[in-house]
């Protein structure tokens, strides 16, 4: 029996193991050089980087007889999905014993994590992206990697192949020494001199005197030169800088050139010396005097790597990238460099390829990215594609069951005590342990929900809870509703199923719907409707795609299985509603600021924020908008006034008034859109509670992350049906969005939901930017005959 133990990184001395993995790995190894410690931390997400504001990590460990003999690391790149509209996960920071078993746990634990959030198809390895250092070498193992380029024994390739990966793309490092020189500047001098004069190109070396602006300018040239590059995902505005810092010690002014016309930069290329030799010596660390070590005599280090000659788009195919190489070379000659390496270069580039061997260089080592592209389970006929989605949605996702089975008694009880809600409310702790997208709601919040004392909903409405137990263990829970109100203002006859949370387990899911569906047939209901948390103004709705990013704010999550547990009852698909995301708002502010203006005079609106002095006026003009405006929709009960209310005074404490703005036609209210930042940021790490063991950290921690919220969610839009198809609807989007980017600093923003069939306001928020990211599915099934039964 196998001693293998693959494992997610959980705890301080855990991730102590899997920093210090390659220390025991490459021991004796003349050529690994070990990383800076401090920057491998940040790289990992053990301590913070811009890069992971939004995208996301899970480490692995391997143990062989309780001891670490792999890792690596799951990497979720939000930037990626969105910008190439294709749901593909990362892997990196891999490394392992000649171990094939361990190999395949690692990158198993990888595709599993994957397979929770709906998401197949792998690539890497990258560490964490191509903004830093990929791929893996295949050739070249007999000299050391220079600043910033990958290094791993020649096994790591078969490793990866014998569990199903193939090439994606070949990199090249490229090699030169300093007696090429001559005869490359013979041939190219005099084309770059014309170059230079023909376009009136002005050389000039990176400036001391505002040097962190210049690296911040570099590096915004190579986000843009970089733009049609096979993979690349721009760098952030706060990567940008974060990156500019960390250089600022390394680069050399004068090995950093820029190419300007007319003033302006449109092109540069900058070099680092080779620190390889002396991270060595210093072991990877800086501290306490590492650092002075590195930086002193730097005219010693003999070998340059060039990391980039970037060019923007309009000026790539006039030669600016020769007048680059030559500015660059004369200053590394100068410097006294011996050797030199570009690195890297993509096997699909033939410009750049063809360039350095015309001079003379030669390929020194390759690197490979690999892919792994399955088809995930449950996916076939019947799948459907949105325009500009990032989404298949399965019409049936029957296919997508486990069959797990838990022992023990199976036992369905109502909720009827205080120790039987605190049990209800402990289930999906259990359910969604190891799952990285939920985010466990706020315990407090949820026991107002369910108190009829307190919610206004029992006003009109009646509701009760059942949980499911498993040899005396609470593994299941739901919450059924019947609201008079909604059956009266649609001609309906139905109840309502929410709250539902389940093992995989279908026995246990059909005793769960079952007592719901009793439930509603003794107070005379003939068909079921969910989920859905009392009616459609709360949260509803299945989640049955989009699992790769955690809900926002008043959103829904839950595990892929659950959708096969409802269709296995019988449960059928009724209605889909959508979550759209807006990937950068700057975009769309400035495509729509000035449509939006003539929009507004020529029909005579008015976009304003909440005035919060008026509030109980301001709230009372927003309801009768809201239930003006969405009396046709479908499922739609009429919110009294009491909930609106309620609504109102809770969402004001989450909120900031100015994400809420009214559009006023001669005075007169005809929209509204509310936006509230996405408080999920701030409680996911809490575990649902702010005051554990009575104590206030976490509450402290709460308010600290609050601040630092970088997005929202548009929870209201709606617009009078007589005032619609006049662009207030768009200048609702465009101020919100203009004003959480300029002035809150919000990196995106999620509008849900929609229904699927509303295709007025779906076209609307596909025309200002919006992608659909999120697909939530209504069910429904009549209630005849016995229970459980159609």
């Amino acid at each position: 029996m196998s001693d293998l133990v693959v494992q997610p990184v959980s705890t301080r001395r855990q991730r102590k193991e899997f920093l210090e993995l390659p220390w025991q790995l490459y021991r004796g190894d003349p050529n690994w050089i070990p990383p800076l410690r401090d920057h491998q931390k940040e790289m990992v997400g053990y301590h913070p980087h811009p890069f992971w504001d939004r995208n996301r990590i899970q480490t692995f460990l391997a143990y062989r007889g309780g001891r670490a003999c792999g890792r690596i690391a799951a990497i979720l790149n939000y930037d990626h999905i969105e910008r190439f509209d294709e749901l593909r996960g990362f892997f990196g920071f891999f490394e392992c014993t000649d171990d094939r078993e361990a190999a395949h746990g690692l990158l198993g634990a990888v595709s599993d994590w994957f397979a929770r959030q709906g998401i197949s198809k792998l690539r890497g390895p990258t560490n964490p992206s191509v903004n830093y250092e990929w791929g893996l070498l295949l050739d070249g193992f007999d000299s050391p990697p220079t600043f910033m380029m990958t290094y791993n024994p020649p096994y790591y390739a078969e490793l990866l192949e014998s569990y199903g990966f193939r090439k994606a793309q070949d990199m090249y490092a490229f090699w030169g020494h300093v007696s090429l020189l001559p005869k490359v500047q013979a041939r190219y001098t005099a084309v770059a001199e014309q170059i230079i004069e023909r376009m009136g190109v002005r050389l000039r070396p990176m400036d001391r005197s505002r040097f962190f602006e210049d690296v911040k300018t570099f590096l915004s040239i190579y986000n843009r030169s970089m733009s049609s590059c096979w993979n690349f995902v721009p760098m952030s505005v706060r990567e940008i800088e974060h990156t500019a810092g960390g250089l600022r010690h390394l680069m050399v002014p004068e090995l950093a050139i820029a190419a300007e016309i007319d003033g302006r930069v449109v092109g540069a290329t900058f070099g680092l010396p080779d620190y390889n030799p002396r991270i060595r010596q210093i072991d990877g660390r800086l501290l306490p005097f590492g650092f002075i070590r590195l930086l002193r005599k730097r005219r010693q280090i003999k070998r340059i790597r060039i990391l980039a000659a970037n060019v923007l788009p309009e000026y790539l195919l006039q030669g600016l990238g020769l007048v680059l190489m030559h500015g660059i070379v004369p200053m590394a000659t100068e410097w006294g460099f011996e050797e030199a390496e570009f690195s890297w270069v993509l096997e699909s580039n033939a410009l750049s390829r063809g360039s350095l061997e015309k001079g003379g260089a030669k390929i020194s080592k390759t690197y490979r990215i690999y892919d792994l592209d399955r088809e995930p389970a449950g996916r076939g006929e019947g799948e459907t594609r949105g325009r500009g989605d990032l989404l298949r949605v399965p019409e049936s996702a029957a296919a997508v069951a486990g069959k797990s089975t838990v022992g023990g008694e199976l036992q369905i009880r109502p909720v009827e005590s205080r120790r039987d809600l605190e049990r209800f409310l402990a289930v999906p702790a259990h359910i969604y342990a190891d799952d990285p997208q939920w985010v466990p709601p706020l315990l407090l919040d949820q026991k107002e929900f369910l108190d009829r004392r307190k919610h206004p909903f029992y006003l009109h409405g009646e509701a009760t809870q059942f949980i499911a137990l498993r040899g005396g263990v609470p593994r299941g829970r739901i919450l059924v509703s019947d609201d008079p109100q909604l059956n009266a203002q649609q001609a309906t006859n139905l109840g309502c199923f929410g709250m539902f949370e389940c093992d995989d387990d279908p026995q246990m899911a059909a005793g769960l719907l079952d007592a719901a569906a009793q439930w509603l047939r003794a107070r005379g209901r003939a068909a079921i409707r969910g989920p859905i948390d009392y009616s459609l103004n709360y949260p509803s709705g299945l989640l049955v795609a989009g699992f790769h990013t955690p809900p926002r704010i008043m959103g829904n999550h839950n595990p892929q299985y659950y959708a096969a547990l409802l269709e296995g009852w019988g449960l059928a698909k009724v209605k889909d509603l959508y979550s759209w995301w807006f990937v950068d708002p700057r975009d769309m502010a400035a495509r729509w600021g000035p449509l939006a203006e003539r929009i507004q005079r020529r029909g005579k609106i008015i976009v304003r924020p909440f005035r919060k002095k008026d509030f109980q006026a301001e709230v009372r003009r927003c309801m009768l908008v809201y239930n003006s405006a969405m009396e046709n929709n479908w499922g739609f009960v009429e919110l009294t006034e009491a909930e609106f209310r309620y609504a109102a005074n809770r969402l004001a404490h989450l909120g900031d008034p100015n994400l809420v703005f009214l559009a006023e036609v001669e005075g007169e209210p005809v929209g509204f859109s509310i936006t509230l930042p996405d408080i999920n940021e701030a409680i996911q790490p809490l575990g649902g509670r702010l005051f554990p063991y009575g104590l206030p950290w976490n509450l402290v921690r709460f308010l600290w992350r609050k601040r630092h919220i970088k997005t929202a969610r548009m929870v209201v839009l709606v617009v009078r049906q007589q005032y619609r198809r006049r662009g207030i609807a768009e200048m609702l989007i465009y101020h919100t969005l203009q004003y959480g980017k300029n002035q809150v600093g919000f990196t995106g923003a999620e509008l849900g939901w929609t229904l699927e069939d509303n295709e007025a306001v779906n076209r609307t928020i596909e025309a200002v930017g919006g992608k659909r990211y999120k697909v939530y599915r209504i069910y429904e099934k009549e209630l005849m005959g016995g229970p459980g039964r159609s």
